[in-house]
């Protein structure tokens, strides 16, 4: 069984009138439960992670834990996933009272339960209405996406079916984006697809730079199974073994961030604060600071020419391609490498004035994210980044 993100869960049922023991041989786990378990013992579960729920229609215990074999989440459990049983409908526990049974209408300045007559009724005179006056392609429909305890798209077919199959509905949103889009469209208009990473990457980083994301709180399992112990160091052989004649050294993390979150904290602890570089940019300024991370980067040659060449049009052919679907050739078009630094260029010192940072502090960043190895070798920088760099580039 798998969470939504990739972790994996094991789920166990047995007869309600049924338990076992202390004694190896009579529980699940095999192992003497009337001794102290060590810290990280699988042989355990979560009050969140049990119910009681109906199977074949009659009630059984449900026990639904992290998977400690997973690569993925190694036994971490997130908020969500390690929540998967409780959230299950259970008679017995009443944990269906924390799932909605019927239609909730805004009405008398509260949401409201009604009956499924009702809210249909109101779908169906409202999405008239709107038609009558504006069209159909006045209709846009805002439904949420992913779910949530194994759920995904499963869970919105019944809606599906109503405004895609019966309604003919043609504008839909999704879940926190502007349409029934990727969630990455900023990045794919220029070239960047979306989950080009995997998690071992940031096993094998020589720096890990988080923009824009607090991966302790909102990527709990990802940061701790993986971040955390190419942080402590607990990942150099592994490294060494990828990497065979590549000069490995310590970690490093750049957080770039306005706020001094959890991650700053925790990275410091766990890397040391002398590999760890939080750049508190002024809100609204982070353009301003890749600009002058590009013009440093280039100006010293820590690119990859050979790589640019053969991703980029040289200067004369690019004139002809849109930046944006809808766009005409005078509209911002697509430039070569060289026209886009030039356009973009900007000096540490005027962006250490509008970002708030230290002129240095930018540099360093420069260096740790580029600056090429002893023997010639590339730096290995892996990138998170998160809401409003996924979402638009300007």
């Amino acid at each position: 069984h798998f969470c939504i993100v990739g972790c994996g869960y094991k789920a166990y049922t047995w007869a309600i009138n049924k338990q076992g023991g202390f004694d190896p041989k009579s529980n699940k786990f095999g192992v003497d439960l009337s001794k102290q378990q060590g810290a990280e013992t699988a042989a355990w579960y979560a009050p969140s992670m049990y119910n009681i729920v109906k199977q074949d229609g009659k009630d059984v215990h449900l026990v639904i834990k992290p998977d400690s074999d997973c690569v993925v989440n190694s036994g971490l459990g997130s908020i969500r996933g390690a929540r998967m049983a409780e959230n299950h409908t259970s008679q017995q526990r009443n944990t269906q009272l924390q799932r909605l049974t019927d239609p909730i209408v805004w009405r008398y300045g509260s949401m409201q339960p009604t009956s499924w007559d009702d809210a249909l009724d109101l779908v169906a005179r409202v999405t008239a209405a709107v038609i009558n006056e504006q069209g159909e392609d006045g209709l846009f429909v805002s439904m949420f996406d992913h779910g949530g305890s194994a759920g995904g798209y499963e869970n919105t077919w019944g809606t599906g079916k109503l405004y895609f199959g019966a309604m003919k509905v043609k504008n839909v949103r999704i879940h926190n984006r502007p349409a029934y889009n990727s969630e990455v469209h900023a990045t794919r208009d220029m070239g960047v697809g979306e989950l080009n990473n995997c998690y071992e990457d940031a096993e094998l980083a020589d720096t890990i730079v988080a923009i824009g994301t607090n991966p302790l709180e909102t990527q709990t399992n990802y940061f701790l199974n993986h971040w955390v112990p190419n942080l402590r160091g607990t990942t150099i052989d592994k490294r060494k073994k990828e990497f065979p004649g590549e000069p490995i050294e310590a970690s490093r993390i750049i957080i770039i961030d306005p706020r001094r979150t959890a991650t700053v904290a925790a990275c410091e602890a766990e890397a040391g604060k002398e590999r760890v570089l939080h750049l508190a940019v002024e809100p609204g300024t982070d353009l301003v600071l890749f600009n002058a991370l590009l013009t440093y980067v280039v100006d010293k040659g820590w690119i990859d020419k050979e790589f640019i060449a053969a991703s980029t049009l040289p200067a004369g052919q690019a004139a002809g391609l849109i930046s944006r679907p809808g766009g005409t050739p005078v509209d911002q078009p697509l430039t070569d490498f060289a026209s886009a630094l030039a356009a973009n260029r900007t000096s540490i010192e005027d962006a250490a004035k509008i970002t708030g940072l230290r002129g240095e502090d930018i540099v360093k960043a420069a260096q740790w994210i580029a600056e090429t190895k002893a023997g010639g070798k590339r730096r290995r920088t892996m990138f998170g980044y998160e809401k409003g760099i996924i979402w638009g580039n300007d």
